[in-house]
């Protein structure tokens, strides 16, 4: 997904919130945000509300992986790690990086059973 400069925090928090209300397996998917180019603030609230869309996401471990250059974020991202459960967040430089990120969390994790 990524977020342009026009949005702000609490529009895209809400259109997250959304999406995830109207099909909630969205919820247990791992996400990659780019928002270099977004300067729209979110604070507690909009963040709040996401983590609540999100609370009936399947068990298990995703992620949601920010593209940014925001030396802040990391800081939001542990934040954001005690208020969604089984989702954590990281922060990196480039939609590439995201990608080979996420490729070596996914294969560090352990699969669920099916049984």
């Amino acid at each position: 997904m990524r977020i342009g400069e026009a949005a702000t925090g609490a529009a895209v928090s809400r259109r997250i919130a959304d999406l995830a209300a109207a099909r909630p397996e969205l919820a247990g998917w791992d996400w990659i945000q780019d928002v270099r180019a977004n300067r729209g603030e979110v604070d507690n609230a909009d963040i709040a509300a996401v983590a609540e869309a999100f609370a009936a996401a399947p068990p298990g471990p995703c992620w949601t992986i920010f593209v940014s250059h925001d030396p802040n974020l990391a800081l939001w991202c542990r934040v954001m790690d005690g208020l969604f459960q089984g989702r954590l967040h990281r922060v990196v430089g480039s939609p590439e990086a995201a990608l080979a990120l996420l490729d070596s969390l996914r294969a560090a994790s352990p699969v669920p059973s099916s049984s």
